[in-house]
């Protein structure tokens, strides 16, 4: 670690491996919402509100490699492994945190992505005074009671209790002291500091900081984790293409939707000629203001000569990926005499939705013909239309 100084450090625990929320494929902190994993808008909230305050995670070993590609994008501390204890975690990022020699850390539960600002806030205030601990609360609401057995057997009086919440902000030489010293293992720092007689200050904690620890709070914390304070809009882009037929080729197929139609003169054009797909990248290009297809692969590039169209609808695709869109549907319509559309529709269908890897009900391929009138009706080109809708996050804002 390069010499940092800093009288502040963060440390993110992301150890759990969430056997209480039955998950098989992820552990808790690498389930994602809009792309993100709740690892990432942990980090993403407390560079946000500490932003020149230092972070150090703590992972398990089987999400080691994924958190330290995250922390690298991040550009925060690499990640170190913790132990099978909570307790033991954060004792090994204090280890690690000697050469910083911080005044303080604040200790979060990555299990709890929802951050208050106003909470941070307040535990910030701390730090301008001596203080042993500091832990966000909640008052209990709800009556309390003992169980044995599905069995209550005593009233507990609420009067005085509280929800004990993260990050709590604790002197970094005390707590040291206080795990060397520990011979048990606690729930908390707070506890921790408690079990050695130390003073722990309460301040008012938010409802919405509650941890992840059933499938069932997944379900609560679903709606704010997939907002977060991002306001997602659709976007309408419209895609149009069209080509001749070229009489001086000896080929007797086109591709249309990347589907080889035979027993029918070529299209002329400097990549595959398929107007289908041109034109339902075209559409998508529009959504996210990148140009159009001539702009992005111009015909005069000789790369593109003859190039399979299914290409740049991928391109295409992947730009609509970083910028965080998603397909809602497609709407296309092919106009020509010839081949009949209804007799290949459902295979182009398949195929669009195989190179943009979404579900073929999104895609409707429409076939018209312009009833033997004009370029088309003589049987001389082919032209589509496209129309793609997408979910996009809102980056346009127009002063009001």
């Amino acid at each position: 670690m390069k010499k940092i100084t800093s009288n502040l450090v963060i440390i993110l625990l992301a150890g759990g491996i969430g056997s209480r929320l039955k998950q098989k494929k992820n552990s808790k902190q690498m389930i994602s919402y809009n792309n993100e994993t709740i690892l990432e808008k942990n980090i993403i909230s407390f560079k946000k509100f500490l932003k020149n305050t230092p972070i150090q995670v703590v992972s398990n070993s089987k999400d080691l490699s994924k958190v330290s590609e995250i922390n690298k994008k991040f550009n925060i501390f690499p990640p170190i492994i913790g132990g099978n204890e909570r307790q033991e975690s954060v004792f090994n990022a204090l280890e690690l945190l000697k050469k910083i020699n911080p005044k303080y850390v604040l200790i979060h539960d990555v299990a709890r992505p929802l951050i208050s600002r106003e909470v941070i806030k307040k535990l910030l205030k701390y730090c301008e005074k001596e203080v042993v601990c500091v832990v966000p609360t909640l008052n209990v609401t709800d009556a309390i009671r003992t169980v044995s057995k599905n069995l209550i057997t005593n009233v507990v009086s609420k009067k005085s209790k509280v929800l004990v919440q993260t990050p709590q902000l604790c002197n970094y030489n005390l707590l040291m002291d206080a795990h060397l010293k520990s011979k048990s293992f606690y729930e908390d720092e707070s506890s921790l500091f408690l079990n050695n007689g130390m003073k722990v200050i309460a301040t008012e904690g938010d409802p919405l900081t509650f941890k992840i620890t059933y499938k069932k709070d997944l379900k609560l914390l679903e709606p704010h984790l997939c907002d977060n304070n991002t306001k997602y809009v659709t976007k309408v882009g419209n895609g149009f293409d069209i080509h001749r037929f070229d009489i001086t080729k000896n080929k007797n197929f086109i591709k249309l939707g990347g589907v080889k139609i035979h027993d029918i003169r070529p299209l002329i054009g400097h990549s595959d000629g398929d107007v289908l797909l041109h034109a339902i990248t075209d559409s998508i290009l529009g959504i996210i203001n990148k140009g159009d297809i001539g702009e992005l692969f111009p015909p005069s590039d000789d790369k593109w000569k003859d190039a399979d169209s299914s290409h740049f609808l991928k391109l295409a695709s992947i730009m609509l990926k970083k910028e965080k869109g998603k397909i809602n549907n497609i709407d296309t319509v092919i106009i020509c005499e010839k081949p009949k559309i209804l007799n290949y529709s459902k295979v182009i269908t398949e195929n669009v939705a195989k190179i943009l890897n979404i579900n073929p009900l999104r895609i409707s391929i429409k076939g018209k013909t312009s009833e033997s009138v004009g370029f088309i009706g003589r049987q001389e080109g082919i032209a589509a239309m496209a129309t793609t809708s997408v979910q996009i996050i809102e980056k346009i804002f127009d002063d009001q």
